[in-house]
């Protein structure tokens, strides 16, 4: 019989339900409850999945002892307070991207988790993706890497409210907004992933509205090659194409989540070859099975190799905000 990783869901939003619903896929985790600031939209939500419990209250949540783990997927400026509040109350917790808005916050919170001898996970779906593993597997056939370009571009809807003095929670950094926070973690923990931890980073800053943060290109500086990062949330595009270019040939995949589609060509043969396997229609299955998986085994070792990549990641953010590195 598998143990289940039991858990409450914050939040009511699209991320909450298709994560419940990702749960419910899921081999080792159980949905027990529900909490949402808008108590009917809870409600809602839990007649419309199945779940039996609606807290009334965050107390409720972090204080229901059936509960392993708390999944958190508020807005950003409130997951720092909620994690803290689910650790103290000796939970696990899965905290949406972006997790945490400094590095000192997320310090805090991590210290606090080893204190507790629980978990933090930030999910960032992409990196636990089958398609993701498969394109790191594929890096050795690229040979002396060259560099790389990894594009997470699109237009949003807010730059227009923006524009004429509306409200845009997509680009409103005192509550963790910012499209490098908000999109570019994806480049980001990809590039750490796939390379590991840059030698150098700088982020320039597109053309600003009030100096907000609306994207930029981000280089990171390894040794003997660069990888540069094109975000943006008011660039319109077609092409989300990034590429990994080697001495052997080229890797190309179509996105920086959710990827279902990555070809290999070789320079010696010039033939591309589609390398990627079919994925669940909802990626987020994979993340909390890989959480679920570490958290009920207590894979102490898997999970603070992850801790320090997303303390890496939003350490750079961060600076990159302030300037570079």
């Amino acid at each position: 019989m598998v143990i289940k990783n039991k858990i409450g869901v914050v939040g009511s939003g699209p991320i909450s339900c298709a994560m419940i619903d990702a749960i419910n896929e899921s081999s080792n985790g159980e949905v027990m409850g529900i909490w949402g600031r808008r108590l009917h939209f809870a409600k809602e939500l839990a007649k419309e999945k199945g779940v039996s419990k609606v807290y009334g209250s965050l107390n409720e949540v972090f204080e229901d002892d059936e509960l392993d783990t708390v999944y958190i997927a508020t807005p950003n400026a409130s997951h720092y307070d909620q994690a803290l509040a689910a650790i103290e109350h000796g939970k696990n917790v899965i905290v949406e991207k972006t997790a945490f808005m400094t590095a000192d916050q997320a310090n805090q919170v991590f210290d606090a988790a080893e204190k507790q001898n629980v978990f933090v996970f930030e999910a960032v779906r992409s990196i636990y993706e089958p398609n993701f593993q498969i394109l790191k597997n594929a890096i050795e056939k690229l040979g002396k890497i060259h560099g790389a370009t990894l594009k997470y571009q699109n237009y949003s809807k807010q730059y227009s409210a923006l524009l004429k003095g509306e409200k845009a929670p997509l680009f409103d950094e005192k509550h963790g907004g910012g499209t490098l926070r908000t999109i570019g973690i994806y480049p980001i923990y990809a590039a750490i992933q796939l390379f590991g931890v840059p030698v150098k980073s700088y982020y320039f800053k597109q053309l600003t509205v009030k100096n907000i943060d609306l994207g930029g290109t981000c280089i990171f500086e390894y040794e003997g090659f660069k990888i540069t990062m094109l975000i943006s949330k008011i660039n319109l595009t077609n092409d989300s194409i990034s590429e990994i270019y080697g001495e052997n040939g080229t890797l190309r995949f179509h996105s920086l989540y959710d990827i279902r589609t990555i070809s290999y060509r070789s320079i010696s043969n010039d033939m591309e070859e589609t390398i990627s396997e079919p994925i669940s229609d909802n990626s987020l299955l994979y993340e909390i099975t890989e959480f679920s998986e570490w958290i009920m085994i207590k894979d102490v070792t898997a999970y603070r190799k992850q801790k320090n990549i997303t303390l890496k990641a939003i350490s750079i953010i961060e600076q990159a905000l302030n300037g570079g590195t």
